[in-house]
């Protein structure tokens, strides 16, 4: 049988990866990052889009509550005996996947982004 000095790497790629991206942290300056001009105006703007995602889900979520308690409008018939309370509350699913589904491809821009900075960091 021949033995050889060679060892065999058993780990995943995806731990490879980490472990390089754990060894390049030292030498980000994450401070320097924190301040420049365009992680600033990506914060502002991650904000902005969450505020105002968050402001319209909750507002079309708690208007049915408030429609149906307080007032009669949702009470008219549309087709049959389907009133607009039904096609309201069933309106809120494809709402919700309508929503998720931009709040997912904001988040990858956002992701992006930030390995843009992350990655030009000598430039600032």
């Amino acid at each position: 049988m021949i033995q050889t000095d060679q060892s065999v790497s058993l780990k995943q790629p995806s731990q490879e990866m980490t472990e390089n991206y754990e060894n390049n942290i030292g030498s980000v300056d994450y401070s320097k990052i924190a301040k420049s001009d365009v992680f600033m105006k990506l914060c502002k703007e991650k904000k902005r889009f969450t505020i105002c995602y968050t402001v319209f889900f909750l507002l079309y979520s708690l208007i049915l509550p408030y429609l149906a308690i307080s007032t009669t409008i949702l009470n008219g018939k549309v087709i049959g005996e389907i009133s607009w309370a039904w096609i309201y509350g069933i309106s809120m699913i494809p709402m919700a996947f309508i929503v998720s589904s931009i709040y997912q491809k904001k988040a990858d821009y956002f992701d992006k982004e930030a390995k843009c900075i992350l990655e030009n960091q000598e430039v600032l």
